[in-house]
């Protein structure tokens, strides 16, 4: 019983052994033709090409014919191959390799055009010899084949592309330009592939002799044929890329006005203009709209989209002049009475309020302003919720600090479940800890650690740490109660006040476990004033001296943002975020830092939304 049992096992493992040989041969082949022993992947590979004459078999056969310098097996391979294959003419430029590699030049030359004249009109023989030629390392030849192909090629075909490929491949930027723009002017519907093409070959982050060869030919296609436009729009698409926004204006107003568009291209450069934060372009873009004078839904886009450009662009400024926020005033009040007060233009409203409240110093306006969009009946609970915040803010910055913590209490109330009730909650906590109050505000506070918002809680976490931190165990509030005075004045923009309390914190209590609280209030005030390298060298302080703390992770952060946003050096930016992800691996900032410095080393695209800058108080 034993042996008969032996005995089927035997019949039935035979054939599974005998099947498995040839995978184990072409393995032991392919390892040994990659560790570069070509003589014993020579031996397998004979052997499989003899069982199974496949191409793979035949291509990695003769490469270790070429590598063992073996060029009379080489050249009987490759003629046995022509004549099984009737003269295949992609075996032919395989022949002239071996020619070549024999050091016969003249003969190798012969199969090549041999290989040329036996190339058939139709366009997958075409590419299939012009790839042929390319993997022989005969870019010059490929392109000949395409050519020819060309010439000979039916309605409709073209090898335009793939012509563009090839002196890519060679380097020739100028000719692929040119390539690529025959494309487009056979078949429009390339733009796309074209664009992303270009963006391997050219670099368009910045203008060099590459980007103004594109920009030359471009232009030489526009003249040539004013009435396409398919260039103009490749080429408003290039000065994008370069953000050469005033540039890519110019040519959309021109391509807006010859399509007679009534300012849809102009409104979409407007919005990227917006996305990359060129306000000064924005603004231009929907001046132009506006001043078509078209009633229509693009003109109240641009009015609205122009007030608010013009806004952002003067509050960037760290010291824009009274006159011109007086103007933006006045444009906006003008422009809600003649759009009316509706869903539309309440964030209007809104940016009004700011304005008046931050930057013209007329805090009963603002809250005229806001008090009167709370009431409205149009408006929604959420969106009423966020007035009130704003209107408590603006209550906190000229001094009422009560009136702020009721509309702060009424929308914790009024949002309890919602992150807006919980942001009331944590402004609140933080107006019990202007006012002194510290240990209700870190009752507060407590409870905003558990926040479902990951800032939230880290800003809750950071204020409840530093009062348990620096209250004392002798509960001596007076430093405490200095930086909180101190905070306050730097949130209503009395900067001078703010950083004489700190001056007399510093002397008063030296080598206080606020330093570095101290420090990163410094900071703030600098960077609201534009002052960035002085912004720069108080957290590089902070890094230096409190290298154990709890804002070191906030300081390498901030770092790397100014660093990449104002000072525009990107390599020193790329250093505190990797700083930041390598030391302070805990931190929740780290997500952002990873994306911030593969997006400047080129790995990345845009940030994703929660990732975006946010702005600081």
């Amino acid at each position: 019983m034993r042996a008969l049992i032996v005995l089927l096992m035997v019949s039935f493992l035979a054939p599974a052994m005998l099947m498995a040989q040839p995978g184990t041969d072409e393995q032991l082949a392919a390892q040994y033709f990659q560790q570069g022993d070509l003589e014993r992947a020579l031996l397998y590979y004979e052997k499989l090409h003899r069982k199974q004459p496949t191409d793979h078999y035949y291509e990695q056969l003769l490469k270790c014919y070429l590598g063992l310098k073996d060029m009379d097996n080489a050249t009987k391979l490759v003629k046995d191959q022509l004549r099984k294959r009737n003269g295949d003419a992609a075996f032919l430029i395989d022949l002239g390799t071996v020619y070549e590699q024999s050091g016969e030049p003249e003969k190798a030359d012969k199969e090549y055009e041999k290989a040329l004249r036996a190339m058939t009109t139709d366009p997958n023989n075409v590419r299939l010899m012009a790839n042929a030629f390319i993997e022989a390392n005969k870019p010059d030849l490929a392109l000949e084949a395409y050519e020819r192909g060309q010439r000979a090629a039916p309605e409709g075909i073209n090898y335009h592309y793939e012509i563009a490929n090839v002196h890519a491949l060679k380097g020739d930027i100028p000719r692929m330009m040119t390539s690529y723009m025959d494309l487009l002017a056979a078949n429009e519907g390339y733009l796309q592939s074209v664009q992303n093409a270009l963006s391997r070959y050219v670099d368009l982050d910045q203008q060099d002799q590459r980007s103004d060869a594109l920009r030359t030919e471009l232009l030489r296609r526009i003249q040539r044929d004013p009435q396409r436009t398919i260039f103009t729009e490749l080429l408003i698409w290039m000065y994008v890329q370069l953000k050469d926004m005033n540039a890519a204006l110019v040519q959309t107003k021109a391509l807006d006005k010859r399509l007679d568009e009534g300012g849809q291209r102009v409104m979409e450069l407007a919005a990227i203009a917006v996305a990359n934060d060129d306000h000064a372009i924005a603004f231009k873009c929907y001046e132009y709209v506006i001043g078509l004078g078209r009633n229509d839904a693009l003109y109240l886009q641009a009015r609205i989209g122009s007030i608010s450009a013009r806004y952002q662009q003067l509050t960037d400024q760290a010291e824009p002049p009274r006159a011109e926020l007086v103007d933006l005033d006045q444009r906006m009040a003008a422009t809600v009475e003649e759009l009316g007060t509706n869903r539309t233009t309440l964030d209007l409203i809104r940016d009004r309020a700011h304005l008046r409240a931050f930057h013209l110093n007329d805090g009963p306006g603002a809250i005229d302003l806001l008090n009167s969009a709370i009431d409205l009946p149009m408006v929604d609970a959420k969106y009423r919720a966020q007035m009130k915040l704003d209107l408590g803010d603006v209550h906190l910055i000229h001094g009422d600090i009560w009136e702020a913590s009721l509309l702060y209490s009424q929308v914790d109330l009024d949002q309890k479940y919602d992150l807006l009730g919980h942001e009331a909650r944590l402004r609140n906590a933080k107006v019990s800890f202007y006012t002194g109050d510290f240990l209700w505000a870190q009752a507060q506070l407590d409870v905003l650690k558990a926040s479902t918002s990951k800032l939230i809680a880290n800003d809750a976490m950071e204020l409840s740490l530093r009062i348990t931190d620096n209250l004392g165990v002798d509960s001596n509030s007076v430093p405490l109660s200095y930086f909180a005075r101190a905070e306050l004045l730097r949130i209503q923009h009395r900067y001078d006040e703010a950083l004489l309390v700190f001056d007399s914190l510093d002397i008063a209590f030296p080598m206080h476990s606020l330093g570095d609280d101290v420090l990163y209030e410094r900071f703030r005030i600098a960077r609201a004033r534009k002052l960035y390298p002085e912004a720069a060298a108080y957290l590089d302080r902070i890094i230096e001296l409190y290298p154990l703390d709890i804002l070191v992770d906030n300081a390498l952060l901030d770092l790397g943002k100014l660093y990449e946003d104002l000072i525009a050096d990107p390599e020193k930016a790329k250093g505190y975020y990797e700083k930041l992800m390598f030391e302070q691996t805990g931190s929740i900032f780290v997500p952002e830092a990873r994306a911030r410095f593969r997006a400047l080393r080129g790995d990345g695209s845009d940030l994703p939304d929660e990732l975006k800058p946010q702005p600081n108080p």
